[in-house]
């Protein structure tokens, strides 16, 4: 099995599980098109933690991660101190992740060599940057290289055991034109709804609701993000939350309100970064956050990126899903997985070329930093939130 993990092999890890180490609990909600959003916890500690990965699954990194770190968890490699119980939801956009996924299989097999694999995921890269060039220097919005690599990727490509999700995809991209390719880079939900915008106060929801065009950005700037598509639309329809974002509020709602909730961990891709709750641009419309709310949150986001080798960075923009999690369940930590730009596959690459090439060993990296950064930081968790109370 290769670095990249397809939705039915993800799916397959997740089953093969220790049901002695990691129980599968019911799902906590269903998607639109009926997909459960899994849950799976790990020991029975008085500390409750949540982690999640795969919002946006273009960001299939975050999905990986998880997994893997479950897998290390189940087979005993690594343990975790029997204080803590760890709520895992790795897959928190299910049907976004099998329609990324499947656009890779187009192309990327799951029988294909290592050394191949890796070739591709080099080219996508490469393609990636060449096609941000072009895009700085002359704003074209043609096709782009990495997209043309995944030409064959169409909704067509669907396993029919999707069909539902299958036939609304042949309309959508019918309807709103989306670009040739552009299965590859679908960070959103089945649906063509950006899970991180999707909430009150989106920056983008007036900007939609007005019928102003808005693009991506290099690399991705022939994707609109005023439409139902690949990434960045805000709703369905207006004032409705997605059943996703549904989920995870009441899940996170619930454990707070039953057990010691001292913290989270919401992964996404990429830059290398870990997110603190910085001062606010504009007044935050969630909660109103006291000093010491800031610095418990910078004590531990600190002590992840101290261990993981990450940069710092202040959330001071607060008009996503991720920062309504933030702010209402301190002490949440948003972390950045991986150096190299260019979702989904950059971050798969696993070159060992020697010197100081961004690009070496960002999988292996990833894996092992993070694994660490998480076991350190459980421990500054419980110590802040024995000071709070």
């Amino acid at each position: 099995m290769g670095k990249i993990l397809d939705y039915d092999e993800m799916n397959e890890i997740l089953d093969g599980l220790d049901n002695k180490v990691i129980k599968k609990e019911k799902p906590i909600g269903y998607t639109y098109f009926g997909y459960p959003i899994d849950h799976y916890v790990y020991g029975h500690g008085k500390y409750h933690v949540i982690i999640t990965g795969g919002t946006h699954s273009a960001e299939l990194i975050s999905n990986v991660f998880v997994i893997r770190f479950m897998e290390k968890l189940s087979k005993g490699e690594i343990k975790i101190d029997e204080n803590y119980t760890l709520h895992f939801i790795p897959i928190v956009n299910p049907e976004g992740t099998i329609i990324v996924t499947s656009a890779i299989r187009s192309l990327i097999s799951r029988d294909i060599s290592l050394e191949e694999e890796q070739t591709y995921c080099l080219t996508y890269y490469r393609n990636s940057y060449i096609e941000g060039v072009y895009a700085d220097k002359y704003g074209d919005r043609n096709y782009k290289l990495q997209q043309m690599m995944f030409r064959g990727a169409t909704p067509l490509i669907l396993d029919d055991k999707h069909y539902r999700l299958k036939e609304y995809l042949i309309d959508l991209f019918d309807k709103n034109n989306l670009p040739q390719g552009c299965m590859i880079n679908w960070s959103s939900n089945g649906r063509g709804v950006d899970l991180n915008a999707n909430i009150e106060y989106s920056s983008f929801i007036n900007k939609v609701s007005n019928g102003e065009e808005m693009y991506a950005k290099l690399h991705l700037n022939n994707i609109r993000r005023d439409k139902l598509g690949p990434l960045g639309c805000p709703y369905f329809q207006k004032g409705k939350i997605e059943r996703e974002n549904e989920a995870l509020l009441k899940f996170y709602n619930e454990i707070k309100s039953k057990y010691n909730y001292i913290g989270s961990f919401i992964y996404h891709s990429c830059g290398d970064i870990v997110y603190y709750l910085g001062e606010a641009k504009e007044k935050n419309p969630w909660i109103n956050l006291t000093k010491d709310d800031e610095s418990r949150n910078f004590e531990v986001a600190k002590t992840y990126a101290d261990n993981a080798g990450y940069k710092l960075d202040g959330l001071e923009i607060y008009t996503t899903m991720d920062s309504k999690l933030k702010s209402l369940f301190p002490v949440t930590l948003l972390i950045e997985l991986g150096s190299v730009r260019a979702t989904p596959l950059s971050q798969f690459m696993d070159l060992d070329i020697g010197g100081d090439d961004a690009f070496r060993c960002v999988y292996s990296k990833i894996i092992s930093n993070n694994i660490k950064a998480i076991i350190r930081t459980l421990e500054v968790m419980v110590k802040v939130y024995e000071k709070k109370f």
